[in-house]
């Protein structure tokens, strides 16, 4: 199963950048998510992100270590061309801000080199975007 490190620099800093991760049931941050429905609090919590497709993206909350400002959660109903997919994200401050990086455990819809390399480019995709999203709004919208 192949496991990858998406990781980027943020010009936000990394308190900020985890007063929005560590609210596992707000992804208000997320401007393609309509609607979150949220089951339960802590580990093992549940967010439903309505967003544009037919069913919701179900996100679950599998690890949380605010000391090391760390998150963790599996996700069912992925629209990317995965058939599991577990991500650990981690934000570390740095000089010029913070680094964010998602360590990411999948396994992708089929198993030719074709769909690996499908997975692989989509989970990249994916992470760069919510990497953007995540410095735009913790520098306009959280102060430290």
């Amino acid at each position: 199963m192949p496991k990858i490190v998406v990781t980027k620099e943020l010009d936000a800093t990394a308190s900020a950048v985890w007063k929005l991760l560590a609210n596992f049931g707000d992804v208000s941050w997320i401007p393609v998510a309509d609607r979150v429905d949220v089951d339960g609090d802590g580990v093992g919590m549940r967010r439903l992100i309505h967003g544009a497709g037919d069913q919701p993206v179900i996100e679950t909350l599998t690890y949380l270590n605010p000391e090391r400002m760390e998150v963790g959660y599996s996700i069912a109903n992925n629209p990317l061309p995965v058939a599991r997919f577990d991500a650990v994200v981690a934000v570390r401050p740095t000089r010029a801000g913070s680094a964010i990086s998602w360590e990411v455990d999948y396994e992708p819809l089929g198993s030719t080199d074709a769909d690996a390399q499908a997975a692989r480019d989509a989970v990249e995709a994916v992470y760069e975007m919510m990497a953007g999203w995540l410095a735009d709004v913790a520098t306009t919208r959280i102060a430290d």
